[in-house]
């Protein structure tokens, strides 16, 4: 449920449009690295400012608002996954960031332990990572559709229309989107339905959490601010900062392109486990993996990590350890020799230990923000605030800490309170999806709305030019025999550069042309689009420019009706002269073929992605 502010803010903005809006269910799936959350609402409850959200997962006896992203085949047993999970087995983590090539990995995230563990058992286990992401989303989607079931009766729920958004972090490439897209597909979770076909759309997760806060901030935001939204999930951090370009609607625009890093808050869990088995000395081999996960859940996860706080050093936090980690022996029950102590088989942590397990983690966050506020002021921008967000985002710990740092230099920190912190990215992807379903659809305009983004690579397309001996290489002279004359192949037009402002409103369009003769022409064009992640992307296409995908349109027009060109070669040559246009959608980009003004290939041309 959102808070009392983001209710009326919903129903102030009168979302649902009366009788004239056909009710339907959208579904938000968090799916990230080691939580994962599940959203729903219809139409109906979104404009009484309703979004519910799955607390009650199996094998979890306390409400939680995530699951951990985690699997288990078994020993010939019904796979286990989440809360479900033996505590003395290990299973499936981190099996997202299987669905990205090594190459497209940071370095400190391919090389990650985490990271190494999940590809040689992906090795092992005979799937792809495809199909085990799939097996997980279906068992995720089994208990989401139960739980709706239950809440509003089977015969509800199958009557109406369901729209699917899953969350996608903001720099994957298009493979990857295609590879979920596969693993939803294989989940069931696009199977037939009776009310008719279950829509799939993706979005960015920084884009979905600035959704979520920023909407429920409301008239709080003013045109010009600048927002750092710092997603600190479990595994990675990730960045992105918006400007509010127009308020009453809010419109956005992402400021500077987006970073992250791998410093989530399973460092900070590592650090303190191994804070314990080092106390504990050679008591701590017999700390076997139940013994490890009683303390980490029960002491840890639910009570010491949560409430942490800045500024009390001595303010002590006992860990009570399992007797059978002491043996049969009563000696190593109490140990004060050195801190922290040990007493009746108790550990006394005080502040000053725990604070350790979080600084690094935490300055890491700093660089990142620092990073973002830096950028920022190279754009001539000024950063208002900071929103925290994320699992590790709702730390209080995180969150004064960088509000004594950053309150000095007039920047705010806002944290959303509770569990809103932990669930803002599954929130504002609902959001997303029922905005789109009722303002989109209508050609009206939506109370919040990113209007442009921060490209993180350059797109583009291959062409032909006349050769040039001093710019040109060799290799890539070849004689074009429609213009009699020897030309430069290899040669890229980049449409859209890194770091270059993407606007969903006003797309980039480019005007080209291509030669025939009446045997070349069959009344399909296919262009192929290039991607490259350099900073200044290369003149030609070179082992850095990899497709992305491929546009195959039939065309509205005959060889008959096309223009003649003057060719040199002599003989009847034709030219057609259209226009590419590339569309920030969501999160991917969208490649558009106009000829004579005329959008080709039906309502929707898609890139085939590779």
């Amino acid at each position: 449920m959102p808070s009392s502010r983001l209710s009326e803010r919903l129903k102030s903005l009168n979302v649902a449009d009366g009788d004239d809006v056909e009710d339907s269910l959208v579904i938000s799936i968090d799916f990230g690295t080691t939580y994962s959350g599940v959203a729903w609402a219809t139409r109906v409850d979104f404009g009484n400012g309703n979004i519910n959200f799955i607390h009650s997962w199996p094998g979890n006896g306390r409400e939680e608002g995530k699951v951990p992203t985690e699997f288990w085949y078994g020993n010939d047993k019904e796979p286990s996954w989440g809360y479900e999970i033996p505590d003395d087995v290990n299973p499936f983590r981190w099996f997202k960031l299987l669905l990205l090539h090594a190459e497209d990995l940071d370095d400190d995230v391919r090389e990650s332990k985490f990271v190494i563990r999940a590809q040689d058992m992906l090795e092992n286990c005979g799937k792809s990572a495809v199909e085990l992401v799939a097996d997980y989303l279906r068992l995720v989607w089994k208990h989401t559709m139960s739980t709706i079931e239950r809440a509003r009766g089977d015969a509800v729920v199958e009557a109406l229309p369901i729209h699917v958004v899953i969350t996608v972090p903001a720099i994957w490439k298009g493979y990857a989107r295609q590879a979920m897209e596969d693993a939803a597909k294989m989940a069931g979770i696009l199977d037939y339905r009776l009310a008719g076909t279950t829509r799939l759309t993706f979005v960015p997760e920084p884009e979905a959490a600035a959704l979520s806060t920023l909407l429920e901030q409301g008239s709080g935001a003013r045109t010009g601010n600048v927002y750092v939204i710092c997603d600190a999930g479990g595994g990675t951090v990730d960045l992105i900062s918006y400007e509010v370009n127009r308020v009453d609607p809010i419109v956005l625009r992402e400021a500077v392109e987006g970073t992250g890093g791998l410093c989530g808050a399973i460092f900070i869990d590592q650090a303190f486990e191994h804070m314990c088995c080092g106390r504990l000395g050679s008591r701590g081999i017999k700390l076997n993996k139940t013994c490890l996960k009683q303390i980490m859940k029960g002491e840890w996860e639910y009570g010491i990590k949560p409430q942490f706080r800045l500024g009390k050093p001595e303010k002590e936090y006992i860990v009570s350890v399992p007797a059978e980690a002491f043996g049969q022996s009563l000696l190593g029950l109490n140990d004060s020799k050195r801190e922290p102590y040990i007493k009746n088989g108790r550990i006394y942590f005080k502040g000053y230990h725990i604070e350790r397990t979080f600084e690094d983690i935490v300055y890491s966050i700093q660089d990142l923000v620092d990073g973002q506020i830096e950028k920022a002021k190279e754009k001539g921008l000024s950063v208002t605030g900071v929103i925290l967000v994320g699992g590790l985002g709702g730390s209080p710990y995180l969150y004064e800490y960088l509000k004594a740092l950053y309150s000095e230099v007039g920047i705010s920190l806002l944290q959303p309170g509770g569990t809103k912190s932990r669930t803002a990215i599954c929130r504002g992807a609902a959001i997303k999806g029922l905005l789109e379903d009722q303002y989109k659809e209508r050609g009206a305009e939506a109370p919040i709305t990113i209007e442009s983004t921060i490209s993180r690579a350059s797109y583009g397309i291959t062409y032909m030019t006349r050769f040039e001996p001093l710019k040109h290489l060799e290799e890539d002279k070849k004689w074009n025999e429609h213009e009699a004359e020897w030309s430069a192949s290899n040669q890229m037009k980049w449409h859209l550069q890194r770091g270059q402002n993407a606007s969903k409103t006003k797309p980039v369009r480019a005007s080209w042309c291509s030669l025939y003769r009446q045997c070349e022409f069959n009344g399909t064009l296919r262009l192929t689009l290039f991607e490259c992640d350099e900073r200044i992307p290369p003149s030609r296409k070179s082992s850095n420019v990899k497709p992305v995908g491929t546009l195959c349109c039939k065309l509205d027009i005959q060889y008959s009706d096309l223009p003649e060109f003057d060719s040199k070669a002599g003989g009847v040559v034709k030219i057609l002269q259209y226009e590419i246009e590339l569309v920030p959608s969501g999160a991917s980009i969208e490649f558009v073929l106009y000829v004579d003004g005329r959008k080709q290939g039906g309502q929707s041309v898609k890139i085939r992605l590779k």
